[in-house]
């Protein structure tokens, strides 16, 4: 995965977990900012597993920067989020709600992109 793509993925997902939380703002502020928090979350979990991929297998790969991110990927981010989910402001059922957004775009997106380079190649 190319960092074009990585950020193009990037923008697709923010976006749409912004609009859904535009979307249920209206109807509860709460749940939209837990959805918002939830997209964050994964946006950053995906950020750090494609720097972990490209440290592993790209041009140059090296032990120690695997390990650097997989340090920040597992215990400070899931740290964070335990933090996060404990706090009664933060509702479980938004930052998932957010975190499945961010999922199935991400799904969505790939399948996509997939689908482009066959048909352009067939």
């Amino acid at each position: 995965m190319t960092d074009r793509m990585l950020n193009e993925l990037w923008v697709v997902s923010a976006s749409a977990v912004g609009l859904c939380a535009v979307l249920t703002a209206a109807w509860n502020r709460s749940l939209a900012m837990s959805m918002l928090i939830g997209g964050a979350w994964n946006l950053a979990s995906l950020w750090c597993l494609a720097r972990m991929l490209r440290a592993w297998l790209g041009p140059h790969p090296s032990r120690r920067r695997v390990i650097g991110w997989l340090l920040v990927k597992f215990p400070l981010l899931y740290a964070a989020i335990v933090l996060l989910l404990v706090q009664a402001s933060v509702s479980a059922l938004g930052f998932g709600i957010g975190f499945t957004v961010v999922l199935l775009t991400a799904m969505t997106w790939f399948a996509g992109t997939v689908w482009r380079r066959t048909a352009t190649h067939a």
